[in-house]
């Protein structure tokens, strides 16, 4: 399957698609064969059902993101003549309203739950992604050195170095949790073989969202970095303020934030 996969990438170059879209498709069906071949499965449309849900459910990505996945993946099977698989893309809000995202509440949720686990890690790394917008894979890269700092630099996404502020709440409870923290790595966020992977960071979301009765569809990798800036905006934050905490390319990406669900319109304009 993987020299199929070389040949489509070819095939693209032939179609004069960019080099982020080639990459980006690349990427995306790497991981369908991986999973299929892994798991020993059949192409059908049962199977890719399953693997959409894997996305999602494991996985944490956003209906966008996966959306994305079926894309390249459909091109790809229609490419090497495989045409009876039928996998429907996720609706998603299309408006100009911010509906069904993570909340403070339900955040606070999640932590409480932590805390009656006991689970300091956890807890420590669900109070990072709340309280600095960071992406997870910025946050399994964090340093135990970072601890005492105001702000840490950090390498984002596209090679772009951004500034991330830390309230001093949060690092109080980072050092809450180096007590009990396994020192076998200079990561921040440690397991017994040394700093988390994506895949276990993703699996504490996961855990501490299903156990705080969080809808599914609510709780992936980006929604953390959405109720972050949502934050920044209603307490009045400048929007190129946000761009930069949050490392938008763009700040057509951060006007999204100031858009509000029909729910707040509709509160708004009945205390008229």
């Amino acid at each position: 399957m993987y020299n199929k996969l070389e040949k489509f990438i070819e095939y693209l170059y032939q179609k004069d698609k960019s080099k982020k879209t080639i990459y980006t498709y690349k990427n995306d069906i790497k991981r369908f064969i991986e999973y299929f071949e892994k798991n020993k499965l059949e192409i059908n449309t049962i199977n890719m059902r399953k693997f959409k849900d894997y996305l999602l459910e494991a996985l944490l990505l956003s209906p966008k993101t996966v959306n994305r996945n079926i894309i390249a993946i459909r091109q790809f099977l229609e490419y090497i003549h495989i045409n009876n698989i039928d996998i429907k893309m996720i609706k998603i809000q299309e408006q100009g309203f911010l509906e069904d995202t993570l909340t403070n509440d339900e955040v606070i949720r999640m932590i409480k739950e932590t805390e009656k686990m006991h689970d300091l890690r956890a807890k420590a790394f669900i109070c990072t992604l709340y309280y600095t917008g960071m992406r997870v894979s910025e946050a399994i890269s964090l340093l135990s050195e970072d601890i005492n700092k105001d702000s840490i630099r950090i390498l984002g996404k596209g090679g772009k170095y951004r500034d991330i502020l830390i309230p001093k709440k949060l690092k109080n409870i980072w050092k809450d949790y180096m007590i009990v923290r396994e020192n076998n790595s200079d990561k921040l966020f440690t397991g017994r073989e040394g700093g988390i992977s994506r895949f276990t960071a993703l699996n504490i979301v996961k855990k501490y969202g299903h156990m705080a009765k969080i809808k599914k569809d609510k709780v992936y990798n980006h929604a953390f970095r959405h109720l972050y800036c949502l934050n920044l905006v209603d307490r009045g934050i400048p929007l190129d303020a946000i761009k930069d905490l949050a490392g938008h390319k763009n700040i057509s990406t951060t006007i999204i934030y100031t858009r509000k669900s029909k729910k707040q319109l509709l509160d708004i304009i009945n205390q008229f």
